[in-house]
């Protein structure tokens, strides 16, 4: 820890006053660029800038790397893994390596679930497979991935030529909601990464330079990050394209032919399509499916039930940013006025990057309050240009190089401590201890699937007990359609030769014992946990026939 605060007060301050020199000589006039020419309110707050944003050392990277790493890693497989999505997306992963099929994710052998490309649970399965099956396999990607997106905020921050790109890549690092979007299995912190790294191809083309003339290089690296976010999450991983799009019709109209570089089109189309195409070549219904149920669906009906309606986004969204950007938040507004003074000195080029940062916030966060499928983690990949947009006014508040290095060791000690916080909170979503109390209550010597009756499966527990778990419905119109497959009538589960446990609510007893009656076959009370009740399956016993006896 003190190596840590030290490497923060020190090099840190360093890093981020060479980006303050950069930004002067790059960015304002050369007839401003004279102190001597400058107003004295202007030069007061030139020094206090340049005061708190010391020269930037070949160590500094080094320095955000250590920094991200300890604050991603830390604890990160001390939790377990927490109905409903870490059990999914790690049960997803685990039946590709059990059935060696990466083409198609499947919750179960015989259900196949394509609610999200395949990304994530390539990327798990890997994991799984170099390093077991554990918490902290499981979390691995996303902790690299944390990595690597607070690298590319920094140079998202140097190539625009912001005052303090390395405290912005230190605030994201340290920002809340980005810290517990990584400890969760789940799309987004990978995501957020794929689309910074599109947005550093855009601004490293030197489109948002005036006068620059764009580099081929940076625009593919973008498609390329596009590819990888559509494969990641499909059409929400384009929504940074809109604000780019919408940036050079404003302001760059004359390269908008440029953006759409024939190669780096001929890279998208293979990395975010081919999947697609794959299985939709095996199964053509599935384009229906992709088209209305997870795009149409999603964004013009409230058919997932995530805080659907005009108002569900207030809800959700406002809550997310603010409590998510904490605690730099606070110290940003608090420092604002003085970076508004600042603003005023920093000349049209500064001007066109707050107004790209802005609308790399306001297009994405627009059409998910349109959308009626709303969720907090939806907006994580707007923390990245959030944090670059606050950091200047944070530097402006603290002041000093020493100052902002003690705050940056105490943001990254206050993250890490949330992490270590959550490992000890209880929560009956966890999936380790329903395993547990399933173990102390049924014999699994023989036992090979779990099956849920008429609630939603926990998929965790396959994690636990190394067995199959599924979902069944009694009646046709208990559950709706979920997803491509729906789960499977009790009487279909039943015609298997697997031996299961069936968990079904207790309250709801008799209406399963007469299911399981039409199917020919009755059941055997094992036990109770929590909610459920734990049954086995035996065949009906056979009427004696006249006569006998």
């Amino acid at each position: 820890m003190i190596c840590l605060h030290a490497a923060s007060a020190i090099v840190l301050p360093a890093a981020v006053d060479r980006a303050s020199r950069i930004f002067k000589a790059d960015v304002m006039p050369a007839d401003k660029q004279d102190s001597r020419s400058m107003e004295p309110r202007q030069q007061r707050i030139s020094n206090h800038m340049r005061a708190a944003t010391g020269p930037v050392e070949n160590v500094s990277l080094w320095t955000i790397l250590l920094l991200a790493a300890f604050v991603a890693f830390a604890f990160q497989g001390s939790r377990h893994l927490w109905d409903p999505d870490e059990g999914r997306y790690t049960n997803v992963a685990h039946e590709m390596l059990t059935l060696d099929d990466w083409l198609v994710p499947r919750l179960h052998p015989e259900r196949p679930h394509y609610t999200k490309p395949p990304m994530t649970y390539w990327a798990i399965a890997a994991s799984f497979a170099v390093f077991g099956n554990n918490e902290w396999a499981a979390r691995l990607p996303n902790a690299i991935a944390f990595v690597l997106t607070g690298l590319l905020a920094l140079g998202i921050a140097r190539r625009l030529g912001l005052i303090s790109p390395a405290l912005a890549a230190c605030c994201w690092i340290t920002m809340w909601g980005p810290v517990a979007a990584a400890n969760v299995v789940t799309t987004d912190t990978l995501l957020a990464m794929f689309e910074t790294l599109a947005v550093f191809g855009f601004v490293a083309s030197g489109i948002v330079e005036p006068g620059a003339e764009p580099r081929r290089k940076g625009i593919r690296l973008m498609w390329l990050g596009f590819g990888l976010a559509f494969l990641t999450k499909g059409p929400p991983g384009l929504l940074p394209l809109a604000a780019i799009v919408v940036f050079v019709l404003w302001r760059r109209r004359s390269l908008l032919r440029a953006l759409f570089d024939p190669l780096g089109l001929a890279l998208f189309v293979p990395v975010g399509l081919g999947w697609y195409g794959l299985v939709i070549r095996h199964s053509p219904d599935l384009l229906d499916y992709f088209l209305y149920h997870e795009t149409i669906g999603r964004v013009a009906t409230g058919a997932h039930h995530r805080n659907a309606g005009w108002s569900g986004w207030l809800t959700v969204y406002p809550v997310t940013l603010v409590f998510g950007s904490l605690p730099w938040i606070i110290v940003a507004t608090l420092g604002w006025w003085s970076q508004r003074k600042v603003a005023k000195v920093a000349g049209e080029n500064a001007a066109d990057q707050r107004r790209f940062l802005f609308l790399w916030i306001a297009l994405p966060l627009t059409v998910f309050s349109i959308a009626q499928s709303r969720l907090p983690l939806y907006v994580l990949p707007l923390f990245v240009p959030l944090a670059l947009l606050l950091a200047p006014a944070v530097a402006s508040l603290i002041g000093t190089r020493r100052g902002i290095g003690i705050a940056v060791t105490l943001a990254a000690l206050v993250a890490v401590g949330i992490k270590a916080g959550g490992a000890h909170v209880s929560s009956e979503r966890d999936d380790f201890v329903l395993a547990a109390e399933l173990r102390n209550s049924a014999d699994f010597s023989d036992i090979e699937e779990i099956v849920f009756i008429d609630v939603p499966a926990r998929y965790g527990l396959r994690h636990y007990l190394g067995i199959n778990v599924e979902e069944a419905t009694s009646t046709p119109t208990i559950r709706e359609k979920d997803g491509y497959s729906p789960p499977e009538p009790v009487c279909a589960e039943l015609a298997s030769p697997e031996h299961k446990l069936w968990l079904g609510r207790t309250k709801r007893l008799g209406e399963i014992e007469t299911s399981f009656a039409q199917c020919k076959h009755r059941l055997e009370n094992i036990g109770t946990v929590r909610k459920w009740t734990l049954l086995r399956s035996l065949p009906a016993e056979e009427p004696d026939a006249p006569g006998s006896g």
